[in-house]
C-alpha cells in the first residue's frame, strides 16, 4: 500500500518525539497531588471484567497520540451520533471508513446497550478505525453541566458497569479511546487564571484513577469545560496536573471548535499554542461550520490549522548583554519597497519578558524585558536598514505576536546599520531578522521563534520634500524666522513668537502635486532644540490651507506634545480640508498650504530643523476592517472573575443573581469592580478602535443622587485609562439600560501599553445609595483596520530546507556564526492536531452526509472529506498490531 507523506509527518520526523516536552510542566512527573475529591466510588468488585494486563494500547507522548506500533496517530474522522438510532447508525460506519477516515467519534448515552456498543466497536475495528467512545446526554446531567455527582454516577453505572464487559475485551484495547463525558464542566468561565475550574480538575483526577484502578491502560480523553469549548480549563498547569494524576500518563485533551473562542485564525493558533505548552495531546472533538451559529467558525480554516506548520526556532547561547545575531534571506531579485511594509510572527519564551514589580513593595508585576527583535533590509550596495525593533516587554507572553514594520519614507540615520550612510529603498535584495540581547539579564533565555516574513508593496506618498540639496527650499517659504537649507534640513531661527512654513501657488507648481479633495496624512520630521523646552507648555500649532479665488482660510489644530526637545520626532496629523472648504469646488484650487508654529519666546540661538514633509493618501492603500467580539461576560454562571478591586475602601459584595452581576453596596461607598483575571483573555487587542458595551440596572433609589460610574482599563504596564463615564441623566431607573462607549486611537493615554494584555478591566463607582445595582452582558468589540495588500514576498518555514537557507548575516558580542547556525532549528508554529468533524448524519446544518449510507455529501461534507485539508488529503492509516 502506498503511504501518504503529509506535512506534519515531515515536521514531526524533523523535530523528533524526544523534543515534544511534557515532562517539565508546572507539576513534575512525580508530583501528583493524590486528591480523591470528590469520592469516585467503591473499589472494583473482584468479579468485574478487567482488560488484559499485557494487551498493547494506544499511548501518548508530548503533544501526540501514538498507535500500538509507536507511530503518530493523527485522528481524522467524523462524529457519529450512534445513540440516536443504533440500529440505523451502525450502517454508517462502513461509509465513514470509505471516506478514508481513520477514526469515529462514537456518541453513546445511557440507553445504548452492551450488545449495541459491542456491535458498533466490532464494525469500527473491522474497518481499521479508532473508536473514540464518547458519553453524552441531552444536557440534563452531563453536557454543559458541572454537578460532579452526575458524572461520577455515570462512570460507575455505565463505563465501569454496564459497558465494561465490552470495553475490557482484548480486541478493543489498541483501538479505543474513552472520552469520559461530552462537554461536562463549568460554563461561563473562559479564563485561564480563574479558580472556577478547581472542582472540574479534582473530579477528573479522581475519575482518571477510577478507570486505572479498573485496569484500563488505554487513552482517556478529557473534554474541555464550557460545553467543550473552554480550553482555558487545561491551561496554567492544569493539563499537567491531570497528567500527573494518571499512573499511565496516557491522556488526551479535547475541545469543540465552536463559538467565539474559535471563530478566526488568530484564536485557533493562540489556543493551539497555549495548549501545546501543557505537553498533553490535543484533539478537536468536533467543530462547527461557516455561516452556522451565533459565532460561525470556518471549518476549512480549522482543518488547515490542524495540519500544523513549523517556524524557525532559535535557542541562543547568550554570553553577554551585547550579544546579537542577524539571520537573512536573499530574494533572488531586486524589489522596490518604497513606502512598503513588512510583517513577522514572533514567539518568545516567557522568561525574556522579565516581569518585575512596578514599584518597590507593589504586588503588581509588569514586563520589563529588553531583549529585542527587529526586521531589516539589505540593498544592492550592501547597505542595511533596520525597520524597527520590538522589545520583549512589548510582546504578549505564551502566544504568537504579529509584528508590523513600515518602510520609512524618510530614513533616520540611526536606523542605518554597519556603518551605512544611505539606503536605496527601490533596490532591496535581502530581508533579515535581528535578535539582540540589548542589555537583558542573564536569567532571560530560552526559545525565540519566528515565522512568516512578509513584504508588502508600497504606495508612494502624494508629496515629499526632503531638503537634500543645500540652498534648495523646494518651494517652501518661512515667515517669522531666518531660514536656510543645509545638511539635509530646512533650518529656521525664529525672529518672532510665531513661525509660518508654507508653500504657495505663486511660488511654484509643487502645491499642484497634492490632491486636497482627499483626507491626507502628514508627517513632519522635526528637531526641536533643548533651549525650546521651556516654551513647550505654551506652544500651539495649526495646519492651514487656503483655497479658491478668495483664498478662503481653513485650519486644523496640531498637537505640539508630539515633539521632544533635543530629539528628532515625527509630527503626525491629518488634514481634511475636503470636509471644510466652501464652496466645495474651491478644494481644487489650492493657493497655499503650510504649518504655523506659535508660542515661541525669542531670541533663540539654535534653529528648528525640519528634515522632511511627507503627505500620504491613506485611501490609496487597500485596507479592510476586522471587527470581532474579543470578550463577553454574560454571567450565565458565577461572577466570571469579577471581584472587588479593594480600592478606596470599597465595600462592594458581588454575586450572580438571576444571570447578572449584582453589586451590593453600603451608603456612600466608592470603589471599583475588576475582572481580576482579564490579563489571561488573549483576544483583547488595543491595536485599533474598541467598543465596550454593557447593560446596567440602577434601582429607583439611585435616581436624583450623586451616584457615578465609569468603566476603565489598566494596561499591561498598569497605566490607568478611564474611558466610559455613564451618563446618569440618560438612565431609566428601575429598568435595564444599554450603554456603549467608543475608544479610538486618539483616546488612549500616551504611555498606554497597547501591545500587551490589560492588567485590569472593570468599572469604578462612588456616592452610592445603600442597596444593589446590577451589570450584565459586558462586551468588548474590536475594530481594527489592517492592510489588505497581497505580499510581494513571503517566506515561511514549512520545511527544514527553508530554515537551512536562512543564513547568519552577522553576530555581535560573544556570539559567532558557527554557534548561531547550530542555534537555529525547526520548531512548531502550530502543533498538528487530530479532529473528528461534526456530524456524519443528523438534521442540522452541520451534517456531513445527506443520508446514513453517505450516498451523497452535503457541501460542507464534501469539504470535510474531499477538501485540500480534509480526510482524504490528510488521513493516514493507524496500526493496530
Amino acid at each position: 500500500m502506498k503511504m501518504k507523506l503529509l506535512p506534519w509527518v515531515v515536521m514531526t520526523g524533523a523535530l523528533t518525539l524526544s523534543a515534544c516536552g511534557g515532562s517539565d510542566g508546572l507539576l513534575g512527573e512525580d508530583n501528583d497531588v493524590d486528591m480523591m475529591y470528590p469520592e469516585a466510588g467503591a473499589e472494583d468488585p473482584a468479579d468485574r471484567p478487567r482488560p488484559p494486563e499485557s494487551e498493547p494500547t494506544m499511548t501518548t507522548v508530548g503533544p501526540f497520540v501514538l498507535d500500538v506500533a509507536g507511530n503518530i496517530a493523527m485522528l481524522r474522522g467524523v462524529t457519529l451520533e450512534f445513540y440516536s438510532n443504533p440500529s440505523l447508525m451502525i450502517d454508517a460506519i462502513e461509509p465513514v471508513a470509505a471516506t478514508g477516515a481513520n477514526a469515529v467519534r462514537l456518541m453513546v448515552n445511557k440507553d445504548v446497550t452492551e450488545d449495541e456498543l459491542d456491535g458498533a466497536l466490532s464494525v469500527i475495528a473491522n474497518n481499521n478505525m479508532v473508536a473514540v467512545v464518547t458519553l453524552t446526554d441531552d444536557g440534563s446531567a452531563l453536557q454543559c453541566q458541572e454537578d460532579p455527582n452526575s458524572l461520577i454516577d455515570a462512570v460507575n453505572t455505565l463505563w465501569l458497569d454496564k459497558w465494561i464487559a465490552v470495553l475490557a475485551q482484548d480486541r478493543f484495547q489498541g483501538r479505543v479511546i474513552i472520552n469520559i463525558a461530552d462537554g461536562w464542566g463549568p460554563t461561563g468561565v473562559f479564563s485561564a487564571a480563574s479558580l472556577g475550574y478547581q472542582d472540574y480538575i479534582d473530579t477528573y483526577k479522581a475519575l482518571i484513577r477510577r478507570f486505572r484502578d479498573a485496569g484500563f491502560k488505554l487513552p482517556l480523553m478529557i473534554d474541555a469545560a464550557g460545553c467543550g469549548q473552554d480550553f482555558n480549563a487545561f491551561l496554567v498547569g492544569r493539563g499537567q496536573e491531570l497528567l500527573s494524576a494518571d499512573p499511565e500518563k496516557n491522556l488526551v485533551l479535547a475541545a469543540d471548535g465552536d463559538g467565539q473562542r474559535w471563530d478566526n485564525t488568530d484564536k485557533i493558533i493562540s489556543a493551539n499554542t497555549l495548549l501545546a505548552q501543557e505537553g498533553v495531546p490535543f484533539v478537536m472533538n468536533a467543530f462547527g461550520g461557516s455561516e452556522t451559529g451565533e459565532f460561525p467558525v470556518d471549518h476549512n480554516d480549522i482543518m488547515l490549522q490542524a495540519a500544523g506548520n513549523v517556524a524557525v526556532s532559535v535557542d541562543t547561547p547568550w554570553s553577554s548583554a551585547e550579544d546579537g545575531v542577524g539571520y537573512v534571506n536573499a530574494f533572488g531579485e531586486v524589489i522596490d519597497l518604497s513606502g512598503g511594509a513588512s510583517s513577522l510572527d514572533v514567539f518568545m519564551d516567557r522568561r525574556y519578558l522579565e516581569f518585575m514589580r512596578v514599584a518597590p513593595g507593589s504586588s503588581n508585576y509588569a514586563p520589563n524585558g529588553t531583549t529585542g527583535i527587529a526586521m531589516y533590509l539589505i540593498d544592492t550596495n550592501g547597505n542595511r536598514l533596520r525597520l524597527g525593533t520590538f522589545l520583549a516587554r512589548e510582546l504578549r507572553e505564551n502566544t504568537w505576536n504579529k509584528l508590523r514594520f513600515d518602510v520609512p519614507a524618510e530614513i533616520d540615520p540611526a536606523n542605518l546599520m554597519s556603518g551605512a550612510t544611505e539606503f536605496d529603498q527601490t533596490a532591496v535584495t535581502h530581508v533579515g531578522v535581528e535578535i539582540m540581547a540589548n542589555g537583558k539579564s542573564d536569567s532571560a533565555k530560552g526559545e525565540i521563534k519566528f515565522d512568516n516574513m512578509n513584504l508588502f508593496p508600497g504606495v508612494p506618498p502624494v508629496y515629499t520634500a526632503q531638503f537634500n540639496t543645500d540652498g534648495d527650499a523646494e518651494q517652501w517659504m518661512v515667515d517669522g524666522a531666518d531660514s536656510w537649507v543645509a545638511e539635509g534640513s530646512l533650518q529656521a531661527l525664529p525672529t518672532a513668537g510665531q513661525v509660518n512654513y508654507q508653500m504657495a501657488s505663486w511660488n511654484g507648481d509643487a502645491i499642484g502635486q497634492i490632491d486636497f479633495s482627499k483626507t491626507l496624512n502628514v508627517t513632519v520630521r522635526m528637531f526641536l532644540p533643548d533651549e525650546y523646552a521651556g516654551d513647550l507648555s505654551n506652544m500651539w500649532m495649526n495646519a492651514f490651507g487656503q483655497f479658491g479665488e478668495g483664498w478662503s482660510w481653513n485650519s486644523i489644530s496640531v498637537s505640539p506634545s508630539q515633539l521632544v526637545p533635543g530629539e528628532w520626532a515625527d509630527l503626525k496629523y491629518t488634514v481634511n480640508f475636503n470636509e471644510t472648504v466652501q464652496p466645495p469646488s474651491d478644494i481644487y484650487t489650492a493657493q497655499a498650504f503650510g504649518l504655523q508654529f506659535g508660542g515661541i519666546t525669542t531670541p533663540k540661538s539654535e534653529p528648528i530643523l525640519i528634515d522632511s514633509f511627507v503627505i500620504e493618501d491613506p485611501s490609496a492603500r487597500p485596507t479592510k476592517v476586522v471587527t470581532d467580539t474579543q470578550y463577553k461576560a454574560t454571567f450565565s454562571s458565577g461572577t466570571e472573575g469579577f471581584v472587588n478591586a479593594g480600592w478606596d475602601g470599597g465595600q462592594v459584595e458581588l454575586a450572580n443573581v438571576d444571570g447578572a452581576l449584582q453589586a451590593s453596596v453600603p451608603a456612600g461607598d466608592g470603589g471599583a469592580v475588576n475582572k481580576a483575571d482579564v490579563n489571561s483573555v488573549q483576544e483583547i487587542n488595543f491595536g485599533g478602535n474598541l467598543t465596550v458595551k454593557a447593560n446596567i440596572f440602577l434601582p429607583e433609589a439611585f435616581s436624583g443622587t450623586d451616584f457615578w460610574m465609569t468603566f476603565f482599563f489598566q494596561s499591561g504596564s498598569w497605566q490607568h485609562f478611564a474611558f466610559g463615564e455613564v451618563d446618569m441623566t440618560a438612565m431609566n431607573y428601575g429598568e435595564w439600560n444599554e450603554v456603549e462607549f467608543e475608544i479610538t486611537d486618539d483616546d488612549y493615554p500616551a504611555d498606554f501599553a497597547r501591545t500587551l494584555s490589560p492588567q485590569m478591566f472593570g468599572f469604578q463607582y462612588g456616592n452610592t445609595v445603600a442597596g444593589e445595582f446590577m451589570v450584565d452582558d459586558i462586551e468588548i468589540v474590536g475594530d481594527r483596520i489592517v492592510d489588505d495588500l497581497q505580499p510581494i514576498y513571503q517566506q515561511g518555514f514549512d520545511i527544514a530546507g527553508a530554515v537551512d537557507d536562512l543564513a547568519v548575516d552577522f553576530t555581535t558580542g560573544a556570539l559567532d556564526a558557527g554557534s548561531m547556525l547550530t542555534a537555529k532549528s525547526l520548531g512548531f508554529h502550530v502543533v498538528p492536531f487530530g479532529w473528528t468533524a461534526s456530524t456524519w448524519y443528523d438534521t442540522t446544518a452541520l451534517t456531513i452526509a445527506e443520508d446514513v449510507l453517505g450516498e451523497a455529501l452535503t457541501e460542507r461534507g464534501d469539504q470535510v472529506v474531499n477538501g485540500p485539508n480534509g480526510i482524504i488529503a490528510t488521513s493516514i492509516p493507524v496500526m493496530f498490531e
